[in-house]
């Protein structure tokens, strides 16, 4: 072998060698796992998280890929601990679970209060980032969006209920909170559960009647044992949810990837409630189409609720000024947002 031969292999294979080491990978990609508990058809998946998972992969070009779990890795109630703890990297948390931690969103949870998921569910994002952001609630996560639902009904396995003698000793499956604390007042029973056993709770009798929103009549599979729905103008009460972020996973994206995440969460994600008001209005329609009834309750009922709900507004406000927020002035703002 000569001599200038040998010398060239030799600067051939220092040049390559050179290449792979200060060449970055070619398709770096970060996989976001998403703790999965809905089936594929309930609105959570259909109107939020499969519409953000695709474009979170568009926004970042492929480089962040939103992926479900294949099984459930936590159950709802601990959402918050599967998500600071990293076992998933964002979870769709319903912030009742949180009480002492997230105190400032259930401004959109009282009685008599939200109208639609469109409208509460943009109130309540340009209310936090006007008021509620500087409290730092969510410290240990980052918070990517949040939303409401259709406001809680009263969905009877038996004859409808419009008044509160309706109600007195009537056994209901409901969340814990404002909705349970409401019908307690009220004189019902409500029986608390996550909303896996609201299945087998109505379907076997257990309680008479379900207060979860008009999509649960479908996305709970209750339909079949529903035979009338009691509206409240403003609803029963609500529930928000808060999609988040594992502190350390968002810290492992770069400044760019992290603003186009960003760029499709947010008010992005509160403008999903049209697609969650129209699911509601379907679950409705059902019922009545199979001989339902969807009724109205009373004006007794809705004065008594009324009452209650300004023992809820008076403990909110005191909540709110704790922390340092202006609970009047973010009360005041975040209504003015519905109209």
């Amino acid at each position: 072998m000569s001599s200038k031969f040998t010398v060239t292999t030799i600067l051939s294979g220092a040049i390559v060698t050179a290449g792979l080491l200060f060449a970055g990978p070619a398709s770096a990609q970060t996989e976001v796992l998403i703790n999965n508990y809905l089936p594929p058809k309930h609105p959570f998946q259909t109107q939020i998280v499969a519409p953000w998972i695709d474009e979170v992969i568009v926004a970042t070009g492929g480089s962040v890929k939103p992926t479900l779990s294949a099984a459930a890795v936590g159950p709802p109630p601990k959402n918050w601990q599967t998500v600071v703890k990293g076992v998933a990297d964002v979870v769709v948390l319903a912030n009742l679970f949180q009480p002492k931690r997230i105190q400032l969103p259930p401004v959109a949870e009282m009685p008599l209060n939200s109208g639609s998921s469109e409208k509460t569910s943009a109130a309540l994002w340009t209310t936090h980032e006007k008021f509620f952001a500087a409290a730092n609630e969510y410290d240990g996560a980052v918070l990517l969006g949040s939303f409401s639902l259709t406001p809680n009904v009263i969905h009877s396995g038996g004859t409808p209920i419009t008044s509160i003698a309706d109600l007195k000793g009537y056994k209901l499956r409901a969340s814990p909170g404002i909705t349970t604390n409401v019908l307690k007042e009220l004189g019902a029973v409500p029986v608390a559960s996550g909303p896996s056993k609201i299945f087998g709770l109505i379907s076997k009798g257990v309680v008479d009647g379900v207060a979860v929103p008009a999509h649960g009549l479908r996305a709970f599979r209750m339909l079949p044992y529903i035979k009338a729905t009691t509206t409240f103008p403003g609803g029963l009460s609500n529930t928000t949810f808060s999609l988040l972020m594992n502190q350390d996973k968002w810290d492992s994206l770069s400044a760019e990837q992290q603003a186009q995440v960003m760029s499709v969460s947010g008010a992005h994600i509160s403008s999903k409630g049209p697609g969650m008001d129209k699911v509601a209005a379907g679950s409705l329609k059902a019922l009545r189409d199979q001989g339902g009834q969807v009724v109205a309750a009373d004006a007794e009922m809705v004065a008594a609720i009324a009452k209650f709900s300004a023992q809820l507004e008076a403990d909110w406000l005191a909540k709110a000024n704790a922390k340092g927020v202006d609970g009047p002035a973010a009360l005041a703002f975040f209504r003015a947002q519905l109209k």
